[in-house]
């Protein structure tokens, strides 16, 4: 599948084709003439716009990937480029960079926009077509970058999700490397939507703290990036190598040691080992490093650690001999 391209202002050829809509407002003249200003985001240039229309398509929201129809110059009125009008691309596509439209009200911290999106740009068509299917949704892709891994455990803060995400890809990256055996691609994959569930596991209280929404009491964040992967692949006929659909399945459902009689498989596929390693590497190293002392000593407890971790005395250059 390959991306349309569209004739951008001769003014402006290096401006980006698709933005995130991050605000929309409609204004309706004494004439009866109904005019739009909108923001858009992309990680190259944010911009805002106008142009003039009876109604606006239904699928048109704030949070959506859009395409800006433009006249042939380019017209600014009030602060606004003019344009014909504002298309949403309501088809997922392999060669959209989720990560470069994420406005920084979803994610502040661009250094790690830029490593998630680097990871993704590894894939290959196939597999990112995938990741864009099932985060295609503005709502569910905004909630993905904006919310914690865990209520008290670890990666507990806003935006820790991605940060966790991102962790642990990277560290099945570099697992990789030294062992050319596993399928690099797709265990990476599969680390990227290890935790893509979340996006729908957590909600915030009325007290502004995180606590489970009603999807994460029912159903966990497991069963949902199953039930994501499996409506994008089915909905959007999306082909992926021979059996890795099955594989990257089950990489995301094995528990390991899980009871035989909840009818869970633990990791028959070194991808899906890997990821569990990684997993847990960023978590522990997440909370080893929230719970050490600034100085030499013993830190503060976790539950979840277990014990209080142990930071030995720095190395002084004067007893080195």
């Amino acid at each position: 599948m390959t991306t349309k391209t569209f004739p951008t202002p001769i003014d402006l050829p290096m401006l980006p084709q698709y933005f995130r809509l991050t605000s929309l407002q409609s204004t309706t003249n004494h004439a009866g003439m109904t005019s739009h200003v909108a923001t858009l985001f992309h990680e190259k240039s944010s911009l805002k716009v106008q142009w003039n229309s009876p109604s606006l398509p239904a699928t048109l929201g704030v949070g959506s990937i859009v395409s800006p129809r433009w006249f042939s110059d380019c017209e600014s009125r009030d602060g606004a480029l003019r344009i014909a009008r504002l298309a949403p691309l309501q088809r997922p596509d392999p060669q959209i960079a989720l990560f470069d439209l994420v406005p920084p009200g979803w994610f502040a911290e661009r250094v790690w926009i830029a490593r998630a999106a680097a990871l993704l740009a590894e894939l290959p068509p196939s597999y990112r077509h995938l990741f864009n299917a099932v985060l295609w949704d503005g709502q569910r892709f905004r909630q993905f970058c904006k919310s914690p891994s865990s209520l008290n455990h670890h990666h507990s803060g806003d935006g820790d999700n991605l940060r966790h995400t991102v962790e642990t890809v990277e560290f099945v990256r570099q697992w990789c490397h030294s062992h050319a055996f596993v399928h690099k691609d797709l265990a990476m994959l599969t680390a990227l939507l290890h935790d893509v569930g979340k996006a729908m596991e957590y909600a915030v209280r009325r007290d502004g703290s995180w606590g489970l929404s009603d999807r994460g009491r029912l159903i966990g964040h497991k069963v949902t990036a199953i039930e994501w992967v499996a409506a994008a692949l089915a909905k959007w006929e999306i082909r992926l190598p021979d059996m890795h659909a099955e594989v990257l399945l089950h990489n995301l459902s094995a528990a390991p040691h899980a009871p035989r009689h909840l009818g869970l498989r633990d990791p028959q596929t070194l991808e899906a080992f890997v990821v569990s390693l990684a997993d847990r590497a960023s978590g522990t190293t997440e909370l080893i490093e929230r719970c050490m002392p600034r100085k030499a000593g013993w830190g503060t407890y976790h539950t979840q650690l277990g014990f209080s971790p142990y930071r030995p005395a720095a190395q002084i250059d004067s007893f080195i001999s």
